[in-house]
């Protein structure tokens, strides 16, 4: 019998192939529910992951981009940050040396107001900062780090 690798076991050091289209760099925010978040993807080492794809997920809303280089990413997305005091978007992680992606979820609010939500009653107290975008001086600008492995590991969740 001959085996032939499926889609989800060729994520290899090639998966940057193609990815090129998918990373363009975040304009500014033009309304009150377009925000603009920016980070980093770091890996086991600390070392910038510079071929991954993120994707956010919030109500009707889906925005894709990918890592540069250094591991930077910005996107703009549409998020209604009044609706709730515990808005969040979900948010899906693809890299090399996945299989499938990781997911995780990030809150627009401050520990206090999400502490307490039944989402997040298995993670560790000290683990949910890892989940709490941080706010920019400007207006609707956000910024989030992901932390793959280590003592700042982003809390991922199994679905």
């Amino acid at each position: 019998m001959k085996l032939i690798p499926t889609s989800s076991q060729t994520v290899g050091p090639f998966f940057s192939i193609g990815l090129a289209p998918l990373y363009r760099k975040a304009t500014p925010a033009s309304s009150d529910r377009t925000i603009t978040l920016a980070g980093k993807i770091f890996d086991g080492d600390r070392q910038p992951v510079p071929d991954a794809i993120l994707e956010f997920w919030s109500g009707d809303n889906f925005t894709r981009v990918a890592t540069s280089e250094d591991g930077s990413y910005s996107v703009v997305f549409e998020l209604s940050l009044t609706n709730s005091p515990a808005t969040f978007s979900d948010v899906l992680i693809f890299m090399r040396g996945l299989l499938k992606p990781v997911r995780t979820r990030i809150y627009f609010s401050d520990l206090d107001t999400i502490k307490n939500n039944p989402e997040l009653k298995e993670v560790p107290a000290d683990r949910i900062g890892t989940l709490l975008v941080r706010k920019a001086a400007a207006p609707n600008r956000y910024s989030w780090d992901v932390f793959m492995q280590g003592d700042s590991e982003t809390v991922f969740f199994h679905f």
